[in-house]
């Protein structure tokens, strides 16, 4: 009898939710093209872009990023729903489970986060990240208004829709200038 009930206690621990689980992030999916609607905020993610050199400019001079892996530049529509918005967290989750942070290396560029989203205002803006190549397909991008969405919605959007070269991959560019509206010299 002592067994029996100490095999269920066993099993009620180990199939219980954890706490973190249970008050986590509720997810708001969307992919490529089609808008992931938050509690706050709507994204569209347009396009998503990768080089191995980020260009900008700060201070009046011209200023270079290079990477060991890839730049991974998404850019994105987004309007708030019905109150001022901060935008200020996202992740990129490649197909493996490997979570990257945003770049914090590209700084005091335009169109990074924080992105400021007011009701019937929307914009657009650009998530910043470097990854590993073999984290492009197959990825999500998460976004949410903080780092800790606890009891609340974020967007994970799909990111299916990349066009792919021969060898499987996107193509990667040598350089994208985050001065310009498209990226490109």
């Amino acid at each position: 009898m002592v067994a029996l009930a100490a095999a269920v206690l066993f099993a009620m621990q180990r199939s219980t939710p954890r706490y973190q689980d249970l008050t986590g992030p509720i997810p708001a999916y969307g992919k490529m093209g089609k808008a992931a609607s938050t509690r706050l905020f709507d994204i569209e993610v347009e396009r998503v872009e990768f080089a191995r050199q980020l260009v900008g400019k700060r201070f009046g001079g011209e200023i270079r990023h290079e990477s060991a892996g890839v730049w991974a530049i998404v850019t994105a529509r987004m309007a708030a729903r019905s109150r001022s918005v901060n935008v200020t967290h996202a992740v990129w989750e490649g197909p493996t489970g490997l979570r990257y942070e945003l770049s914090d290396r590209p700084e005091f560029l335009p169109d990074l986060p924080p992105h400021t989203l007011e009701p019937g205002l929307p914009q657009r803006g650009r998530f910043v990240f470097e990854i590993r190549p073999d984290q492009i397909l197959g990825a999500t991008l998460l976004v949410s208004e903080g780092p800790f969405p606890r009891l609340d919605s974020e967007a994970h959007v799909a990111l299916n829709a990349l066009p792919t070269a021969a060898d499987g991959l996107p193509p990667i560019a040598e350089t994208f200038d985050l001065r310009q509206a498209g990226g490109r010299p």
